[in-house]
């Protein structure tokens, strides 16, 4: 029997199910989801980061690791994904304080 190593994880990337206001709220206001789960992201890009710098002998120091993060397909597509959720609370934000 043949054991092998198993492919890169996947990133589990939280998405909100609606746009209606009480759920962009959450997601993007003051301690909001967002933050947090960008961070869960962060820390998922890291361990591939640093699994695969191990794995090609490369130098590995935190600060390389979390500069490659911060680069990684996944964590670019949260913040594109969250980006345009932020610009949507925000109008809903100020459409209810009749600012828009």
């Amino acid at each position: 029997m043949k054991v092998g190593r198993a492919g890169p994880p996947d990133l589990v990337i939280p998405e909100r199910q609606t746009e209606n206001y009480e759920e962009l709220c959450a997601w993007y206001s003051g301690f909001s989801f967002c933050e947090h789960y960008r961070k869960v992201v962060q820390a998922q890009c890291e361990a591939i980061v640093r699994a695969q710098l191990t794995e090609a002998g490369e130098k590995v120091t935190d600060r390389i690791v979390e500069m490659k993060a911060r680069l990684h397909p996944g964590y670019l597509a949260y913040l594109e994904r969250h980006l345009y959720g932020r610009i949507l609370w925000e109008r809903a934000f100020l459409a209810q304080g009749g600012m828009r």
